[in-house]
């Protein structure tokens, strides 16, 4: 029978090779790798968690300032619709200027709204150019055009398209 030197680290019954196996780890490294392997992920999930939830919020924010950009200029639209069918109502004229403004905002809206806005706002547009080069109406022409609510209709159709849009991009 031959006998392995031992070494005083050596436990018997196990030859010495001077490297020790894993059962020689001391329980003190095990509790401290843990700790820290525990302290990283938690510090790791809070980042993740921390940085989903910022992105989330920023996109909330984009998404709402878009939107109030968006309203904006469909409440800059119907203003210049009013306005314009007033001026053509009273002003018989085959000047293209007075139709310049709103073009502009239609032009700005074709960018962005959808296609039911885009052809709602058309329909006001020929309208309006129709109405200027039309005959001026006295107070009472214009009284019995407007019980026959065909321009009221066009501004209601362009307004709930608007709703139907903003409210499809989560305003």
């Amino acid at each position: 029978m031959i006998k392995h030197a031992t070494t005083p680290n050596a436990r018997p019954g196990r030859p010495s090779g001077g490297s020790e196996t894993e059962d020689d780890l001391n329980p003190a490294y095990v509790s401290a790798f843990a700790a820290l392997a525990g302290a990283i992920i938690g510090g790791l999930t809070s980042f993740g968690t921390a940085w989903f939830t910022g992105q989330a919020q920023l996109r909330a924010a984009d998404r709402q300032a878009r939107g109030a950009k968006l309203e904006a200029l469909y409440n800059d639209y119907i203003t210049e619709v009013v306005r314009r069918y007033g001026d053509a109502l009273t002003h018989q004229t085959e000047d293209p200027t007075n139709m310049l403004s709103l073009y502009a905002l239609g032009s700005r809206m074709r960018l962005v709204a959808t296609r039911r806005v885009i052809d709602a706002a058309v329909r006001l547009d020929e309208k309006i150019l129709e109405t200027y080069l039309g005959p001026n109406l006295s107070l009472r022409e214009m009284q019995e055009l407007a019980r026959q609510g065909e321009m009221k209709a066009l501004l209601t159709e362009f307004s709930e398209a608007c709703r139907e849009d903003l409210a499809g991009r989560g305003q």
